[in-house]
């Protein structure tokens, strides 16, 4: 039977239709749109260039693609994933918290201090340098986009009136301080010759050593993966999260998702058992739920800032771009040379205090993939509650001085 080559024709162009139509359906689904930049951005961040690659974050960078395209994903989903990733983390690096935060305990509050300020001394200098190219509101605004720091931004809008443009400035440099975290946790031990594998062994020693003749820490065995705990978890880290700290005025400090269900997680996987629930479950599940909190959350960070980018771009070229990221790694540096040099911080733990002192989450998901080990959450758990008290602090000072 011969079929007519018009026939043939019709029925491709009919099938690519319906084709196209089922494609447009699907990217009107939020849980497709969230998960294609997950698929697409891990399969990139397997890629390695020498010794680099994106691991998780690729996620991001595939979001941020999606998102300059237009698309968004529900706020709801992003806090969601993100509980998941913070709480998953918490419970995995607790055992040996306590015994951490002995031996370290006012270095990493002097670190979440003095990132932020170095953070906002930087902002300030490169806000009088270019008053005449953008207002300093506006540049100011991009230190609490540059340290990703939603409670810095509520505090510079307090202290400016609901000034629009702090709120500009502040979209503009949010995803370039994600991304300037994730770059420098990647990166650093290329610039300053870390060999992280031997860090990673030597940080396993010192933990030997700090639990000294008690075992107490490794006696406790994992028990299997229990939803009812892992629910506790969170909604503890949720009550935890929203108690407000007044610091005189209208102003106020509360760790929220990220700090609440971090801070939560380490206290009761510190803890070992609660009543009938035992915390300390087993390490290959909660690293799944880790690894599928961040790769959406990040996902949904890059679909939320790709618009952005885009904008920015075209109304202000690079100059709020550059001043962000100028602010970012100069805070991550200061910090990182005096913990390195003035303390000898092993890396593993430094890592995760700089995401901390950026109050960077997804920071502390790529420190994660580039350290191969959770314990750096230890480092960021410490730092994170001081960081944000600094955010509020050091940002309110940089708009009085502004004016």
């Amino acid at each position: 039977m011969v079929i007519p080559v018009g026939s043939c024709a019709s029925i491709f162009f009919a099938r690519g239709g319906q084709s196209m139509d089922i494609l447009a359906k699907l990217m009107k689904d939020p849980i497709f749109v969230m998960t294609l930049p997950v698929l697409v951005g891990v399969l990139i961040g397997q890629i390695k260039v020498g010794r680099f690659s994106l691991e998780t974050s690729g996620a991001l960078f595939a979001g941020l693609v999606m998102g300059a395209l237009g698309y968004s994903a529900p706020k709801g989903f992003f806090n969601f994933n993100l509980t998941l990733f913070v709480v998953a983390v918490g419970l995995l690096s607790a055992g040996d918290m306590v015994n951490v935060i002995k031996r370290y305990g006012f270095k990493f509050a002097f670190l979440g201090a003095f990132i932020t300020f170095v953070g906002a001394f930087i902002t300030y200098l490169l806000a009088i340098f270019f008053r005449g190219s953008a207002s300093a509101h506006l540049i100011g605004g991009t230190y609490t986009g540059a340290l990703t720091s939603s409670p810095g931004l509520a505090a510079a809008l307090e202290v400016t009136k609901n000034n629009p443009e702090v709120t500009v400035g502040h979209s503009i440099a949010y995803p370039f301080g994600v991304l300037a975290v994730i770059l420098f946790v990647q990166f650093a031990p290329i610039l300053f010759g870390i060999d992280v594998d031997k860090e990673r062994e030597q940080f396993k020693v010192d933990l030997e050593k700090m639990r000294g003749a008690s075992k107490e820490s490794q006696g406790k065995a994992s028990a299997a993966f229990s939803i009812a705990a892992f629910a506790f978890c969170i909604v503890v880290g949720y009550l935890l999260g929203s108690i407000k700290v007044p610091l005189g005025g209208k102003l106020s400090v509360s760790l929220g998702t990220t700090g609440g269900g971090l801070i939560a997680a380490l206290i009761l996987g510190s803890i070992g058992k609660v009543g009938p629930l035992n915390m300390r479950m087993d390490g290959k599940s909660l690293g799944a739920i880790r690894t599928i909190g961040l790769a959406y959350f990040l996902a949904i960070v890059g679909l939320e800032a790709g618009g952005e980018v885009i904008k920015t771009v075209k109304e202000h070229g690079f100059l709020l771009i550059a001043i962000g990221l100028l602010s970012a790694f100069g805070a991550e540096i200061a910090g990182y040379l005096v913990a390195r040099y003035a303390w000898k911080m092993n890396w593993i733990l430094l890592a995760g205090a700089i995401c901390g002192g950026m109050t960077s989450t997804p920071g502390l998901g790529a420190a994660i993939d580039a350290t191969k080990t959770e314990d750096v959450a230890v480092g960021y758990g410490a730092t994170y509650p001081v960081a944000l008290l600094g955010m509020v602090v050091f940002t309110s000072l940089l708009h009085i001085l502004l004016g």
